[in-house]
């Protein structure tokens, strides 16, 4: 499956692991590793030392700690003195603090990573106990890590990771011997699914060599930027027993969700096809297949078969497949490539209807890395959706696509549209309720809320977070479902930590999904992080490239440009995005705002003017009094700022 490093930028780089003798440095490998670190560049230069830049984190008075991450896990005090803990999990703990964007990792993350197999209570107490046994170890050094009631976090400016220093050392993969966190057994999925992901993300660092924007939020200590809902409690996924996955193959050879009796077949992936491939080549189609089949069922919510013409005929196969059309994969291995083919064809007379391709590097397809191929994937899922809507021309069928047509209804974004994707919802629960369902009516009263289309919020809000409940009890591993639930508790009640692990669980499951991507990357503007939300969102405009609603991710664009400062940008991306929703308020606030920091009042007044009409009585006042997140972030007051120029009123 595509494993994408959901906390740094698209052109991902990665560093390189270090063979240490017996897994324990001691004083001698220490004395060698500063060597290394003197013959890279990595001494301090003058303006460092003086606060003009970083502190060099190879200097031992200012880091007199040392984490190996490569091979068996170590720490180590300046003097090569073992400060390792006994515990695995409680090495495990320090390990995924120090690969952590800042340091610092939410309890409840943590929890969720090492015991999730526990009630929250047992879990709450093995953590305080790994902690309480990291801090005896640590003896009087123990404030190298740090804990409050909501968060836990290490001084990362007095610790070294080896890691660090393999990425400056520029060495090419094949040169690691070592594997990261080699060895570390807890025997918890979670943190099997954590470690998988960190495993990829150092291999596409060794591959490509550099560190850009680092894309996870991340909040500091002192720093209370979640603050919980007051109308109700965390909105979490149930405490229940693993159940089955959302994509399943049941004996049928069908690729069926959850649900009283599974979906129906919809429409059909047949067998793919692989030339050239070596070893390896038919385990990297298999992930592939099944990434397409993932996020045709949670994207488009219809049910996929793998059709490999085994039923006794096409006629026969016809009559069980609702949507007359198929899937085909072809992969050609050609030296150092692959190329990706994707074509949709009909059932009987093979009639092609959308032909796409990629190519990419052989190595990342056959470590299940798919980057820019994802595209392909979510392109055919738009392909899908609108050959369902064209062709939909009996009841069965008009059914299963009230949910597509519920969805392009939500992203016409007016009031009539809401209301009308809202009636279909409902009408989609009582045909066949479904995760998906209840999460876009959870995700419909985050707009409603936003553009102020009811002038008493508390019922919506309420809602929202009962949709969003009853959304994760159905199917906690629907991505599309994660994504949306994710938005709705950063957007409305400020959850950033709680909802960021929705999106990394989301990503994670279906690397193709935009709306996930980019959902995320609105998470980083509300939380004071514009320049990853740009990252982030240079890729949504890639991946989502031939989106009907691609206007939608122009608009995240425009967002985190002007909190980002980079208003040519904002304005580029804002005004081709209006294009599409001219009455989009979101838009034009931040139009109006950008054209007036460049230097264009005239056009600055022309965005405001359109925005009173469309948001009868703005001020600024009425903006902070809607509680629209960020306003007191950097990017907030810029926004601000920039209204007060184009002329907007205070009251």
């Amino acid at each position: 499956m595509l494993q994408f490093d959901h906390r740094q930028s698209i052109n991902m780089p990665f560093g390189i692991p270090i063979s240490l003798p017996g897994g324990l440095p001691g004083a001698a490998v220490m004395a060698d590793w500063s060597a290394d670190a003197r013959s890279s560049g990595c001494q301090t230069s003058a303006s460092e030392a003086t606060g003009a830049g970083p502190v060099d984190r190879m200097d031992k008075e200012q880091n007199p700690f040392r984490m190996f991450l490569l091979g068996p896990f170590a720490l180590v005090d300046a003097g090569g003195r073992p400060v390792t803990p006994k515990s695995k999990k409680a090495q495990a703990l320090l390990a995924m603090l120090a690969l952590s964007a800042r340091g610092s990792r939410s309890r409840i993350w943590l929890r969720d990573k090492l015991w999730s197999d526990r009630s929250d209570d047992q879990a709450a107490a093995s953590l305080r106990q790994a902690l309480l046994d990291i801090h005896k170890t640590l003896g009087p050094a123990r404030d190298l890590l740090i804990a409050d009631k909501n968060t836990v976090w290490l001084d990362m400016d007095r610790l070294v990771l080896d890691t660090d220093l393999v990425v400056r050392t520029e060495r090419s993969a094949d040169q690691i011997t070592d594997e990261l966190l080699e060895g570390i057994d807890i025997r918890d999925p979670e943190f099997e699914d954590w470690l998988a992901l960190e495993r990829q993300n150092w291999y596409r660092r060794l591959d490509e060599g550099q560190v850009h924007d680092v894309f996870e939020p991340r909040q500091q200590p002192s720093r209370d930027i979640a603050k919980h809902s007051a109308l109700l409690p965390l909105t979490g996924a149930p405490d229940m027993p693993r159940q089955g996955k959302a994509l399943e193959i049941a004996s049928s050879n069908s690729y069926r969700g959850p649900g009283d009796g599974g979906w129906q077949w919809i429409m059909a992936l047949q067998s793919p096809i692989v030339v050239g491939a070596g070893e390896g080549g038919q385990i990297a189609a298999t992930r592939f297949q099944n990434l397409i089949a993932k996020a045709i069922i949670d994207g488009l919510g219809i049910g996929v078969t793998d059709l490999s013409f085994t039923l006794p005929d096409i006629e026969q196969s016809e009559r069980q497949i609702s949507l007359p059309i198929f899937l085909q994969l072809r992969l050609t291995f050609d030296g150092d490539m692959v190329l990706i083919e994707l074509v949709m064809k009909h059932l009987i007379n093979n009639r092609i209807h959308w032909l796409g391709s990629q190519a990419i590097s052989r190595t990342q397809f056959e470590r299940g890395e798919f980057g820019t191929a994802a595209a392909l994937i979510s392109q055919a899922v738009d392909q899908l959706a609108y050959f369902q809507e064209t062709q939909a021309n009996d009841g069965r069928l008009s059914q299963d696509g009230l949910l597509i047509d519920a969805v392009n209804a939500i992203f016409r974004l007016s009031r009539g549209d809401l209301d009308n994707a809202e009636r279909r919802l409902e009408e989609q629960i009582q045909y066949q309720p479904r995760s998906s369902t209840f999460a876009w009516l959870s995700f419909i009263r985050t707009f409603q809320v936003g553009q102020r289309f009811n002038a008493l919020d508390a019922h919506l809000i309420e809602e929202a977070q009962v949709y969003a409940r009853k959304a994760l009890e159905l199917d906690p591993q629907n991505s599309v479902s994660l994504a949306l639930v994710g938005h709705v508790h950063s957007f409305l009640f400020g959850e950033y930590d709680y909802a960021a692990n929705l999106f990394e669980k989301s990503i994670r499951l279906n690397p193709a999904l935009p709306l996930s991507w980019d959902l995320y990357a609105m998470l980083h503007c509300y939380a004071g992080q514009p320049d990853k939300a740009v990252a982030m969102a240079r890729w949504v405009q890639e991946l989502g490239v031939y989106s009907p609603h691609r206007y939608y991710f122009d608009t995240t664009k425009c967002i985190a440009a002007a909190l980002a400062g980079d208003h040519a940008a904002a304005v580029a991306a804002g005004e081709e995005a209006l294009r599409s929703r001219p009455n989009f308020n979101s838009l034009l606030r931040y139009l109006a705002s950008s054209h007036a920091h460049s230097g264009d009042l005239g056009g600055a007044r022309h965005y405001l003017q359109r925005l009173e009409v469309v948001e009868g009585g703005f001020s600024i006042n009425a903006l902070r009094g809607s509680g629209y997140p960020l306003l007191n972030t950097g990017g907030g007051q810029i926004l601000i700022d920039g209204l007060l120029k184009a002329g907007a009123k205070l009251r």
